[in-house]
This record gives structure tokens, C-alpha cells and sequence, in this order.
């Protein structure tokens, strides 16, 4: 099969979905890869879907390969099936108490994991042109006015808190539902040795520095510094501002999508949300969005984040290590040597 989605293939998708299904070859379009993990890049592809005559855009997720374990099973991309899960979920929760402006998440339409090639069939809240291009916010920002960013940000914060808002009585990736962990501190202490295990044993971290920052570990947990978590919220670990599309509309920049990768959502402290991260540098408008309280208040929770740095940094280079991905993983190599460092004399009360 060809290594990407053609219109033929669109076109057999959406007639086996959709009660009355284009005639005519719709256009396709990738969209950009997204997600910080190159594991999700080489599992998942996702693409743009356009009518003739043009009615609704689809979002369309389709898997190339199984996402391959490794040293970390938490760590490995979600699977299709709990991606669909997540996402109908979320649509639900939106859809329970719809918000005064449409959000840019997807709509999720159908899950097929008998097709050669397993597909999430989606549709974005608003149809676009088939001759618009979604681009990434952190691409365009500055070619737009700071009006303009300001707007974009405050909407991206208010789809965040929206986000987050949907809550779970346990914590942790998909796979972890079982386990029924109901503190976060359990469940993010099982997803950090975890990776600390694995980026030991792949030669990613020396034994020493594993060993010292499991000493802060203990620090830090002997603290309750993750335990401030009530209820675990929906987050995303993985896509950050680069995960932000932006369509023109008559000459305006508007948010056409948030979320094109799922790979990695799990249920944790809205802290964790990468668009947190100091190296993301959240504008003033995006936090306004998000409203109270703010994800960083106190000095405890500045070292939380360095923690989610690290972890979000190790999940990367993991990732890469399995898939044998080209793709520049250098920040995420500074990230964890740069939070590794900070870690050691943060302070957890």
C-alpha cells in the first residue's frame, strides 16, 4: 500500500461512514507532524479531508504501525482504540455544556481497526476552503499583529481549561485504568522509575545521575509534592504550541485545531500540560484564557514542572531511540540534562 492516504482511499472511508458520501474525489492534505515523540510520528499519520462540493473538512488519523513498546510500556503512544476513546470522551464533555465559542477540537465520527490501516474518522467543529493551509501558530506568530496573537492565545488558554475540566477517578495513561490508581503521586512515581529504568538501561542516563535523581524522587515524595492533585485531569504531554493550527479567514487568523495528535494523553495534574513547560513560555493571553487558579502559583510547583520536564524529555528521546527517527531531538536532550540539574536543589514545601 502506499506509504500515505490517497483520495480513493479518503473517498472509501467516508462512503463507509458517512450517511451520503461524496461522489466526486475529495482532496487530502497531511497535516504537519506535531507530536514531540518521534513514536507518534512514526505510528500515525493525520490529514486533512476535503469534499467536493466542499460541505465539512475531516480529520482523518491513520495508523502506519503498531506503536512498538520498548524499555517503557507507559511511555509508548496511546493505541488507536483508547485515542478514540479519549476523543469521544472529550467531545462528550463539550458537548454537555457547550462554550459560548466552538472549540478546535475534533469531532470524532467512527474507529475502524479491521481496515488494513486503523483510522480515527473525525471532522473539524468548522468546515475550511479546500485551499486553505493550516499552519502552526508558533510558525506564524510573528508575521501576525500582537492583537491578533493576544486573540489566539486567550482561545487556545480557554480550550485548555475546557480540556482540563474533564476529569477521571483514576490517573495515568490509558493502560494504567486497570490499575485504578487513584493518587497521582502513586501513578506519576510508577511513570517516572519507569522511565528512569529504561533511559538507565538504554544507555540515555548514567547510573549515577538515575541514582541521584531518584534520591530527589524520594525527596520530593516524602514532601507530597505530587499529591496536591484532588482529580486527575485530561493533559497532554506531549504537544505544545507547535500542536496550535491557525486557517486564515477573510484575512484573519482563526483556530482551526487543537489536538491533531492523541498519542499521548493521559489523566494527571493540569500541570503537566506541556504548554506549561517554561520552554513553551505560555503568553500573558494564554494564561489569562485559562483563568484561575493559574498552573504555577507557588515554588513547589515550579520544581513539579521541572519533574514533567524531565519526564516529557526522557518519553522523547526514548521514542527516538525506538523508531530510529531523524528527527532533531536536541532540546529534549538539553531539557533533561538542564531539569536534572535544577532538580537537585528545588525545593518541595
Amino acid at each position: 500500500m502506499p506509504d500515505h492516504l490517497t483520495p480513493q482511499e479518503a473517498r472509501a472511508i467516508l462512503t463507509a461512514h458517512l450517511p451520503d458520501p461524496p461522489t466526486e474525489l475529495p482532496s487530502v492534505s497531511l497535516v504537519d507532524l506535531t507530536d514531540a515523540d518521534p513514536a507518534a510520528g512514526a505510528s500515525f499519520h493525520a490529514y486533512l479531508v476535503h469534499t467536493v462540493p466542499h460541505t465539512t473538512t475531516y480529520f482523518l488519523t491513520l495508523q502506519f504501525s503498531e506503536p512498538l513498546k520498548g524499555e517503557a510500556p507507559l511511555a509508548t503512544p496511546n493505541s488507536i482504540q483508547d485515542q478514540y476513546k479519549i476523543l469521544s470522551t472529550l467531545h462528550a464533555h463539550i458537548s454537555s455544556a457547550p462554550p459560548l465559542v466552538p472549540l478546535p477540537f475534533p469531532v470524532p465520527i467512527a474507529l475502524n481497526v479491521d481496515a488494513p490501516r486503523p483510522y480515527i474518522l473525525a471532522r473539524l467543529p468548522a468546515p475550511l476552503p479546500p485551499s486553505a493551509q493550516l499552519k502552526p501558530l508558533a510558525a506564524i506568530r510573528n508575521t501576525i499583529t500582537p492583537s491578533q496573537a493576544a486573540s489566539l492565545d486567550l482561545r487556545t488558554g480557554v480550550a485548555l481549561r475546557t480540556m482540563h475540566n474533564l476529569q477521571s477517578e483514576w490517573c495515568g495513561p490509558p493502560p494504567l485504568e486497570s490499575e485504578g490508581l487513584y493518587s497521582w503521586q502513586e501513578g506519576f512515581t510508577l511513570l517516572v522509575e519507569e522511565a528512569l529504568d529504561a533511559a538507565e538501561s538504554a544507555g540515555l542516563a548514567s547510573a549515577d545521575n538515575v541514582a541521584a535523581l531518584r534520591s530527589c524522587l524520594a525527596r520530593a515524595i516524602g514532601a507530597f509534592l505530587f499529591d496536591d492533585v484532588e482529580v486527575p485531569s485530561l493533559v497532554a504531554l506531549t504537544t505544545g504550541a507547535e500542536s496550535v493550527f491557525v486557517a486564515d479567514g477573510d484575512g484573519e487568523p482563526r483556530l482551526a485545531l487543537l489536538l491533531p495528535s492523541l498519542a499521548h494523553l493521559l489523566y494527571g495534574d493540569p500541570l503537566l500540560e506541556r504548554a506549561f513547560s517554561p520552554a513553551e513560555a505560555p503568553s500573558r493571553a494564554l494564561l489569562e484564557g485559562y483563568g484561575t487558579p493559574p498552573p504555577i502559583v507557588f515554588a513547589r510547583q515550579r520544581t513539579k514542572r521541572m519533574w514533567y520536564d524531565l519526564y516529557l524529555g526522557i518519553v522523547v528521546l526514548l521514542g527516538a531511540r525506538r523508531v530510529g527517527n531523524g528527527q532533531n531531538i536536541d532540546w529534549a536532550v538539553q531539557l533533561v540534562e538542564q531539569n536534572r540539574v535544577l532538580i537537585k536543589d528545588a525545593p518541595c514545601y
